[in-house]
């Protein structure tokens, strides 16, 4: 017989894994076609027309654009642009976002003449079924513009507006919020008449207003690819930084600015950076000027920053690298940057993903006073609190500010269960400031 003892024995129960849900991590990209004659009818486009036109793609991989039609190219010329998809612009941004996240991901495309309205935004996010967590918008339409010549600043189109209405409109009607990037056309201030082709950097405007869901990006590479893709443009709208602006918040977690030097150091994808703008006027195939970013003041950096714009920028010490300046939305409220945007967009999509489930469940209340019993407060105070305390374990906020469900609603009399929640934020660190001296001992 054999010794004896305690001898235990492992079970599968076969519980499962929960399965998270990553649709912080999907994104949209919109390229507006309105300043495109002929888009479908003529050269790629009329090619890849049958795959692409009124439609959503989801790209998985860049080899997915690439046989869509988004033609791959390894060098492109000011003449050879036409021969691509909106003259290289959406393949340059496809293959940076893709290059940037690893090589997979969930990316919809469309493109679309956003003339009149940005009703395709909410075409992709129902083709996503509402799983779209951030937007980029490449669009020629101009972002400035110039009332009178004596304004001391442009004014702004309405194009910010415009964005931040569909947005709030499918965070409100859709249950899908999400923020949008931009780059639109900042290369030339458009007029009463024909566009102006100078940018007075003194005149650029404050954007910071009340539109939480948008951001605003300037800047670009300094390579011949995208000075050959602007140069081919009619409107010459910059290329900009979409896709890798795209691809940094897929590497982010919601809680962190795409701006984290120590996270986001983009200098394999920049090697020099320009705004775009200055003066587009051409002679023999050069602008006059498109601001390289080391032709700025420190004053005239600052003074972007504070106006509201997200763009590329370098930091003295660190020798060659690039960083976007922040993660800035539109607002001066408490929604001011893209993390606390998402941030807040992520809890509100968990926690009514985790409440659907109880829409016309039966209800306990209290038989002494008809309202909602203590057993069923806890229910649901404990099914918000785990889903956001799983926030505070990945680091996402600081903290739960309070899970409140008022005892004495009475949910008998209008079928209504009231539950608010609010959220500590992660603080960033945009200033450090030290103070240095000498001394003779301790």
């Amino acid at each position: 017989m054999a010794l004896g003892g305690v001898f235990m024995t492992d079970t599968d129960g076969n519980i499962g894994v929960a399965k998270l849900n990553l649709s912080e991590k999907v994104c949209g990209l919109l390229f507006d076609i309105s300043g495109q004659s002929n888009f479908w009818t003529t050269g790629s486009g009329a090619s890849a027309a049958a795959t692409l036109k009124d439609t959503v793609v989801e790209f998985n991989t860049l080899d997915d654009a690439i046989k869509a039609g988004i033609t791959e190219y390894s060098e492109v010329t000011s003449t050879t642009a036409a021969d691509f998809i909106l003259n290289g612009v959406a393949y340059y941004h496809i293959k940076r976002f893709f290059n940037l996240v690893g090589g997979s991901g969930r990316l919809f495309v469309m493109f679309a003449d956003c003339s009149s309205n940005w009703n395709a935004l909410i075409e992709m996010q129902n083709a996503a079924q509402g799983q779209i967590s951030q937007f980029g918008v490449w669009t020629e339409q101009n972002l400035w513009k110039k009332v009178n010549s004596e304004d001391t600043e442009y004014s702004t189109q309405s194009i910010i507006l415009d964005l931040n209405t569909v947005a709030t409109q499918l965070a409100n009607e859709y249950h899908a919020p999400a923020t949008i990037l931009l780059n639109a056309n900042v290369a030339k201030v458009a007029t009463a008449t024909d566009p102006e082709n100078t940018v007075a950097l003194s005149k650029i405007p404050n954007i910071i207003g009340s539109n939480r869901y948008v951001a605003v990006l300037l800047g670009q590479d300094i390579n011949t690819d995208v000075s050959a893709i602007q140069h081919s443009l009619t409107s010459k709208t910059p290329v900009g930084n979409l896709g890798v602006a795209l691809g940094s918040l897929v590497l982010s977690s919601v809680g962190e600015s795409i701006g984290w030097v120590q996270q986001h150091n983009l200098s394999d994808y920049f090697a020099n950076i320009e705004f775009g703008f200055g003066d587009v006027s051409e002679t023999d195939q050069e602008f006059g000027s498109t601001t390289p970013y080391e032709s700025l003041t420190r004053a005239q950096i600052d003074m972007l920053d504070e106006k509201g714009y997200i763009f590329l920028c370098r930091y003295a010490g660190i020798e060659g690298g690039v960083f976007f300046s922040g993660d800035q939305t539109c607002s001066n409220g408490d929604y001011r940057t893209i993390s606390r945007n998402r941030v807040i967009n992520k809890a509100r999509r968990s926690v009514r993903t985790a409440l659907l489930p109880y829409v016309n469940s039966p209800i306990k209340v209290d038989p002494a006073t008809g309202h909602l019993s203590t057993a069923q407060i806890t229910v649901f105070s404990n099914l918000v609190t785990d889903i956001l305390n799983a926030m505070v374990s990945a680091e996402e906020i600081s903290g739960i500010g309070s899970v409140t469900i008022p005892a004495d609603q009475n949910i008998l009399q209008n079928d209504t269960l009231i539950i608010k929640f609010t959220l500590i934020p992660l603080g960033t660190a945009k200033r450090i400031e030290v103070t240095e001296g000498l001394v003779i001992s301790q």
